[in-house]
């Protein structure tokens, strides 16, 4: 799990992440894996998914008990948006 952080982190410091759709319970994000192909990750009411290979075969195996390296990388930038939002306030 601790890779998957990590390489998610790295993702999200090269600026692969984009943030495609934004409301406070539904949020969506492109995680681009190079520069033809990406992966969705979305947040809908708490709940995380993304469309990679890697959290499809698990996330079957065992519901909500895995995150990828996008899911983390999407992460990322969502507390980065939730920080800039604070300093509206």
């Amino acid at each position: 799990m601790s890779n998957r952080i990590i390489e998610g982190y790295n993702l999200y410091q090269k600026g692969s992440v984009d943030v495609k759709h934004y409301e406070d319970d539904h949020i969506i994000f492109e995680v681009k894996k190079n520069d033809t192909e990406s992966y969705i990750v979305s947040m809908i009411y708490g709940y995380w998914n993304c469309d990679c290979a890697d959290y499809v075969y698990r996330n079957q195996r065992q519901p909500g008990s895995f995150y990828c390296k996008h899911l983390q990388a999407a992460q990322f930038k969502l507390l980065d948006i939730l920080k800039n939002k604070e300093g509206e306030l």
